[in-house]
């Protein structure tokens, strides 16, 4: 049974749980079609596979994403991907299967807004109008007791950059051009009041911001214009998620290590995914525990997609022995599940949270 007060506590760092939740951020269709026997064909079945996956929650999402990346439904994963401001590129991405599946590209150039003509021409959406929000009022009647909807915004950093492309963004950045602050002050205040109206939704139990940061080496700009342009965006949204006394979680891959204490200043409870070629997650518990909540870092990169279900177990089982206890950790891939995942390894991950993830900590 779902119980989203188990994952509030733990996102929180109230201590020890009785369980240690799953958390993943996007899990794709192939594998859900799989788990629940048929196929997706909308909130009824996108609600099922989380309850039948052991999920606490219904991941959906609302505002400039569903924009750039095309998805016109508000359900993670669902895309209409010709509409995206991204470009759809077909190819053969799982192989472990036949068959060609479309991926979004941001431009590295020029994107669509690079003058202020572009700025004003572009085709910028209603935060009250041009959103799915009876999405939300709708998975509110689906949600069995003990569920809640984890709702994804985010893209303050991301919207913008990929809007003008990235060579552009940093080099609007680095020159000061006033452009790149006018794109990122529009973005930032549709993603405001995008979060003002899910606020208003019983149903929501936490906002969760996808805002890829950085990569490998550190962050994709320097901190201080991390600071100066986007944190305090962030913060400003955290602050309403706070006045409504929810979790309010920080999506970013990357080594973040120089600007981890500035997220938690922004009020964010927990740091996803927690990729393991950018940072050690031992030593992010060792010291940020009891400050952020740390979610994923099953990796992604080998394990989940190269590794055997045992392999996956046994990951599985070291990141609950020495991250779980104390509590604040939620366990779950160090990115999310891609078609490229085996789905035996998706079944061995969830399957070994629920089995070795119970409290007291008792794995050997």
């Amino acid at each position: 049974m779902p119980d989203f007060n188990n994952f509030r506590r733990a996102v929180f760092c109230q201590g020890e749980p009785q369980r240690v939740p799953q958390f993943d951020g996007t899990v794709a269709e192939s594998v859900k079609t799989r788990l629940l026997g048929r196929p997706i064909a909308g909130l009824e079945e996108e609600v099922e596979f989380c309850m039948k996956a052991g999920y606490d929650y219904v991941p959906l999402t609302i505002g400039f994403r569903q924009m750039i990346r095309g998805e016109t439904v508000g359900i993670m994963g669902t895309e209409q991907l010709d509409s995206a401001v991204l470009k759809p590129a077909e190819a053969r991405y799982n192989p472990f299967q036949e068959g060609r599946t479309k991926r979004l590209w941001a431009e590295e150039g020029r994107g669509v807004i690079f003058d202020e003509a572009s700025f004003d021409h572009f085709d910028w959406p209603d935060p009250d109008t041009s959103f799915s929000y009876d999405t939300v009022e709708r998975v509110g009647r689906l949600l069995p007791d003990g569920a809640a909807a984890v709702v994804n915004v985010g893209y303050v950093f991301t919207a913008p950059w990929m809007l003008m492309g990235l060579e552009s963004f940093c080099v609007a950045l680095a020159t000061g051009d006033p452009l790149v602050e006018r794109v990122i002050d529009r973005v930032a205040r549709i993603q405001l009041r995008v979060v003002e109206n899910l606020l208003q939704f019983d149903c929501v139990g936490a906002i969760r911001m996808p805002d890829d940061l950085g990569h490998t080496g550190g962050t994709m700009i320097a901190p201080r214009l991390l600071r100066q342009h986007i944190f305090p965006w962030h913060q400003r949204i955290g602050g309403m998620v706070h006045a409504k006394r929810l979790p309010y979680l920080c999506h970013s891959d990357g080594r973040l290590y120089d600007v981890i204490d500035d997220l938690i200043e922004c009020g964010y409870h927990a740091l996803h995914p927690c990729e393991p070629a950018s940072m050690d997650i031992a030593e992010l518990k060792r010291r940020y525990g009891g400050r952020l909540c740390l979610c994923g870092n099953i990796n992604l990169d080998s394990t989940l997609t190269r590794g055997t279900p045992q392999d996956v177990e046994e990951e599985v089982k070291l990141r609950i022995r020495t991250v779980a206890p104390g509590g604040g950790y939620c366990c779950g891939s160090s990115n999310s599940i891609p078609e490229y995942v085996p789905y035996e390894n998706y079944v061995a991950m969830v399957g070994a949270i629920q089995r070795y993830g119970k409290y007291p900590i008792q794995v050997a």
